[in-house]
Formats: structure tokens, sequence, C-alpha cells
């Protein structure tokens, strides 16, 4: 029974930067991964695209699959170049079969790219010096760029956050609480950890969506060296209060995070977002505590998996 209509609420909205529209369908604002789930067109037909920032975003298995396939097309390119203007136009290509010349080529333009200059073939005419000039040319800058994306994607400060794969509606006290548990993935340390819970669930009687923050049973946390489980208690002060899990489903709710630190591998902040949608709640369940390893020198260890392991029960 439902004692409190979350429209009745008489709590302040939050702002979270995402509006106050009711969509007739539902929306995710927040992807598992963190980012934003908003593409920005710049025109009826164009999307907003940031070259260097989706660079340093992407995975690296990405960067170094693009790196390479640039690398391989930028030489065949020129080997193309090289073939079309006549093996005669270069010293130490001796006559062969075309498929030979254009493997030579190939890494005659390799050798330019990269300004090794074996000095095995060279050019001996205008054109191919002058097309090899270019290449050098191009070489350099192309170089260089790689080198300050990688140094960026080095050098880039970030949260790698294990958030667990679910939250749960767990027993809390003399209630429930809505809970999450995080983990840091990395051997560095996460120092004066914060963490911010809203709430994004649709009024269905105002036909807005509304933010609230859900006060949180702790904020900050010192240290983060095990894991920390998050908790929210649901009671009479909660906008989830008397809310079941078919009304959170109806609302089309979401639960956003925000999480801050400090490194100490940079001492900087550093900022990890994530965010749950109602099938990814479980419902009368609670987190199975994490299994803690003492070893021989006197450390522990954690495994950084078990952190989604959870056991239905039951509740009154």
């Amino acid at each position: 029974m439902i004692k409190e209509t979350f429209s009745n609420k008489k709590k302040l909205s939050a702002e979270l930067g995402f509006g106050n529209k009711n969509y007739n369908e539902s929306v995710r604002f927040l992807n598992q991964d963190g980012t934003v789930n908003i593409k920005r067109k710049i025109s009826d037909k164009h999307m907003g695209f940031d070259l260097y920032h989706w660079l340093l975003s992407i995975t690296w298995l990405q960067f170094i699959t693009l790196v390479i396939i640039s690398y391989v097309g930028v030489n065949t390119l020129f080997a193309i170049i090289y073939f079309g203007l006549g093996a005669d136009k270069f010293g130490g290509l001796v006559g062969g079969a075309s498929t030979e010349n254009f493997s030579k080529l190939f890494f005659f333009s390799a050798q330019t790219l990269t300004t090794v200059g074996y000095g095995h073939i060279y050019p001996n005419s205008g054109s191919t010096s002058s097309v090899s000039a270019i290449e050098s040319m191009l070489g350099l800058m192309g170089f260089a760029l790689v080198t300050g994306l990688l140094y960026g994607r080095f050098s880039k400060p970030k949260a790698d956050i294990q958030y667990s794969n679910n939250a749960v509606i767990a027993p809390y006290i003399d209630n429930t609480g809505f809970m999450f548990r995080i983990a840091n993935k990395k051997q560095n340390e996460l120092i004066e950890t914060e963490c911010k819970l809203a709430l994004a669930i649709n009024n269905l009687e105002t036909k807005k969506r509304e933010f609230h923050f859900l006060e949180l049973e702790r904020n900050q946390i010192n240290f983060l060296p095990f894991t920390w489980t998050v908790v929210h208690p649901i009671d009479d002060k909660s906008p989830l209060f008397g809310l079941s899990e078919k009304d959170i489903i109806e609302r089309d709710a979401e639960f956003v995070i925000l999480i801050k630190s400090i490194t100490d591998t940079y001492f900087q902040t550093v900022y990890s977002r994530m965010s749950y949608k109602p099938h990814e709640v479980i419902w009368n369940a609670k987190f199975t505590p994490m299994k803690q390893t003492p070893q021989r020198n006197g450390g522990i260890t954690i495994n950084i998996k078990d952190i989604h392991d959870y056991t239905k029960v039951t509740m009154n």
C-alpha cells in the first residue's frame, strides 16, 4: 500500500542539467560506462563531433587498431603514387615483377614516412623527390600528433571504478535501503572518495521529470581499499518511500551516480559516473560479503569480480 504518493512530496527537485521533460518512451541519461547518453546536433543533418575527445575516449584496442590501419593506409596510398610515377624514377629499383616493385615501393614509403631512409631505394627525379618530401613532412606531423595523443591518454587522470552490475533493494535496519557497491579496479589509492546519488523519475500527474538527490547513510569515505556499499535508507523522508517495483518501472526511474575522488598517482581530482535503470535493480536481495584472503606477507587480497554477487532474501 503506497502511504504517500511521489507527487505529494514537498522536496525541491534537484537540477542535474537534464531538464524536466517527461518523455513518452523510456530514456537513459547515463550509460553504464559513464558516458552521457545524449547526442547534440549542430544542424538537422550533422552531429557535433570532437575528434580529439573521441581519440582520447576510445579503447586502447580501438586506438591501436586505428593507428595501424592509418599507417598501412598512408603507405599504401604513397606506394600507389610512386608506382604510378614509374619504377625508372627510382635509383636502386631493379626491374622485376610489378608486385615485387610495388612491395619495395611500399617499404620505401614506410622509410620515407618515418624519415628512416635506409638509402637502398632513392628518388632520382623531380616528381618522385617532391612526393617523398611531402610524405616526409606528413610523417613528421602525423607522428607528432600520435605522440601527443599517446601522452594525453597515458597522463589523463581517471577514476577506474568498478560498479556492481545491479543495485539491490535490501533490508536495512528496521526498513529497507537502496544499495550498490563500488571498488577501485587499479592498484593506486583513491582518497576522500565522495558519492552523490540522484533519482530521476517521471511525475505521472504533472507530466514532468523530477530529479531528487537521495540521502545516503554515508556520502564520503577516506580510503577505498576494499569495496564500498553505498546505502540510501528508504524511510519516510525518501522519495522512494511507498513505491513498488512496478511504480519505478512505470515512472521510468533512473538512479544517477556521481563519484568524486583524489588519485594518489596524479594527486588530482577524478570523477566517475554511472546509472541504474529499474531492470538493473534487484528487489528483495542483499549483497554477498566479499571474501578477504590474508597473505603471508601480511597483506589482504580480494577478487573484484565478487562485487556483483547477491542473494535473494525474504523481506516483511
